[in-house]
């Protein structure tokens, strides 16, 4: 699993890089927003701890950056501030948890050890999905799915009860897949169908919601 740190205070980031190398992480370090942003551009990671607080561009912008690029990785807030406003910024711009400093190093240990085996699969009602292999079960037996259905579910459940843009699915769903026209409407129809209910909402003229019920 790769990890980019992005954290300006480098006797930090070198300890959080030895503790995840010792859980067998690749780890990166990037001290800075703007270094950071051009680095994502280049390619995605598993897991992001990002300092709200770091030169050029700040740690709340690269995560917003991140979600407008990929729906995959999960995202680790670093910060020493108590103000809610940060809080509520990080969580609406797409990050999965924050951690305060000073922490200990078994608390982060603890928060990346609870999103992975959190996000590992989805339940609700008598389905389940796994994300590790994009796989959909009901009651225990597997549901046959074809790949852009897989896709289709995996970027859907991963926003659970948000609104994706058609735009933002069909560029994961169809991969850069060159077509004159991407029928997202007949997949979405074909998807539910594989469901006892109507889980999946149309917001017209934006996108579409999986809702389910807390």
């Amino acid at each position: 699993m790769e990890v980019l740190v992005v954290e300006d205070d480098l006797q930090l980031a070198k300890i959080v890089k030895k503790i995840l190398e010792t859980k067998n992480f690749e780890v990166e370090i990037i001290d800075d927003g703007l270094k950071a942003v051009e680095r994502i551009k280049e390619k995605s990671f598993d897991l992001y701890l990002i300092d709200i607080n770091v030169p050029r561009i700040s740690g709340l912008e690269v995560v917003k950056y991140i979600r407008e690029l990929y729906n995959d990785g999960f995202i680790i807030m670093i910060t020493a501030s108590v103000d809610e406003y940060y809080f509520e910024k990080a969580y609406e711009y797409g990050c999965d948890d924050y951690i305060k400093k000073p922490f200990h190093v078994k608390e982060l240990e603890v928060r990346v050890k609870h999103l992975l085996n959190k996000e590992n699969s989805f339940k609700f009602d008598n389905y389940e999905f796994r994300f590790d292999d994009d796989e959909l079960f009901k009651n225990g037996e597997r549901i046959n799915l074809r790949k852009k259905e897989k896709r289709l579910l995996h970027i859907l459940l991963k926003n659970i009860n948000k609104t994706v843009p058609n735009q933002k699915i069909i560029d994961y769903v169809w991969e850069g897949e060159k077509k004159d026209n991407y029928p997202l409407r007949q997949l979405i129809n074909e998807i539910r169908k594989k469901f006892d209910k109507d889980y999946i909402k149309t917001v017209v003229g934006i996108g579409y919601r999986f809702e389910v019920e807390n």
